[in-house]
């Protein structure tokens, strides 16, 4: 039995929606590709780029960034080579502890991921046409989709801190990070909240 057999769907729901899934996984790969011929970068470079500009600073590393592209640490180092050849990224060793490396996007990566911000807007078009309620239906099963996958390990996943089960807000007020992650043992500011963390995990 496969998915991509015909008879086989035809006599199988979950056959058919599964397929789907793939159809849908081509359309976001084509819409990187056609991205990159435009802005002359590969889809896993504009991937790092978007990473490493709505990622928390702490968690952009090499290891994430492999996870994130689901390749080896090794690949992902040599993605990173490029764009800083490309003059899109800094790199930088901490000044505490020499083993980590900071990066960071220079003005040129900026610029660069502010014209990347539109990736994705044919299937948001798309979804908006859906009322509300269809929306909310598809979002939930969705989310249990990539629950599952997630567990598996077949999903490298990451979210904001607010809904967080590690995240303590307002643990220390008054302080410019006032707030606390339990995880990471690491004071947060308002900043940092709003970008993604790997090591999410939700209420």
């Amino acid at each position: 039995m496969s998915i991509f057999d015909p008879l086989y769907r035809q006599n199988n729901l979950g056959g058919q929606i599964t397929r789907t899934f793939f159809s849908i996984s081509q359309a976001v790969r084509n819409i990187f590709w056609d991205k990159s011929k435009i802005e002359h970068l590969t889809p896993v470079q504009i991937k790092t780029l978007l990473f490493i500009n709505y990622t928390r600073k702490e968690a952009i590393t090499v290891g994430n960034i492999a996870k994130n592209l689901s390749c080896a640490p090794a690949t992902a180092s040599g993605i990173i080579d490029s764009l800083e050849k490309k003059k899109l990224i800094l790199r930088s060793r901490d000044l505490e502890d020499r083993r980590k490396v900071h990066l960071d996007l220079t003005q040129s990566g900026i610029r660069a991921v502010n014209l990347l911000e539109d990736i994705g807007i044919e299937l948001e078009e798309i979804v908006s046409e859906f009322t509300e309620k269809e929306q909310e239906i598809l979002e939930n099963l969705l989310h249990r989709i990539t629950e599952r996958l997630t567990d598996k390990g077949l999903i490298f996943s990451s979210d904001i801190c607010t809904d967080c089960c590690y995240f303590s807000r307002d643990r220390f007020i008054g302080d410019p990070k006032p707030h606390y992650c339990e995880q990471l043992h690491t004071l947060l500011s308002e900043d940092d909240i709003c970008k993604e963390c790997p090591h999410y995990k939700k209420h």
